[in-house]
């Protein structure tokens, strides 16, 4: 089995909107983006059409690669980068399995400045909550941008609200 780095998100609203807004907004990245939507099996990749794809509202799973080339070396090569520094990702999505969730905050969930600052234990409460995996071929540069990209438009931008 060929394997990337997993990035877990957390997000409350309808997710196949927010992947929707992400694929338009990472299709200006990628002119020929390449699409296969379905379990793990799915291998059948199609151009990205803008609201074309029915997305499952409740669990989904989405490889997305750059261009036919990029598709191509998929099967052989899995989730690495090429030349350009840019290479395959997936994304699932399902409903979070739980009501709440113990976490560390690493960062002051109170914005507070001018104060030190120790990591301490929080409790995510909340129904709807989706989680979103990011498989992408590095914890670099390229994953970083593929997460940051997603997770503005979890949180209703780039052209979402």
């Amino acid at each position: 089995m060929i394997t990337g780095c997993d990035t877990v998100l957390l997000a409350h609203g309808p997710v196949p909107e927010a992947i929707e807004r992400f694929l338009g907004v990472w299709s200006q990245r990628w002119p020929h983006l390449r699409i296969a939507v379905g379990d793990e099996d799915t291998d059948v990749f199609s151009p990205w059409t803008p609201g074309a794809t029915a997305w499952d509202g409740s669990t989904g799973r989405l490889l997305v690669a750059r261009d036919e080339e990029m598709v191509a070396g998929w099967d052989e090569t899995g989730y690495v980068l090429d030349a350009t520094g840019e290479g395959p990702f997936s994304l699932a999505y399902e409903p979070a399995g739980w009501r709440s969730l113990k976490a560390l905050a690493l960062e002051d969930p109170y914005v507070r400045t001018g104060f030190g600052y120790e990591p301490y234990e929080v409790t995510l409460v909340g129904s709807g909550l989706r989680m979103i995996t990011v498989v992408a071929p590095d914890e670099g540069e390229f994953g970083r941008t593929v997460v940051d990209t997603l997770t503005a438009c979890l949180d209703g931008g780039p052209d979402g609200g």
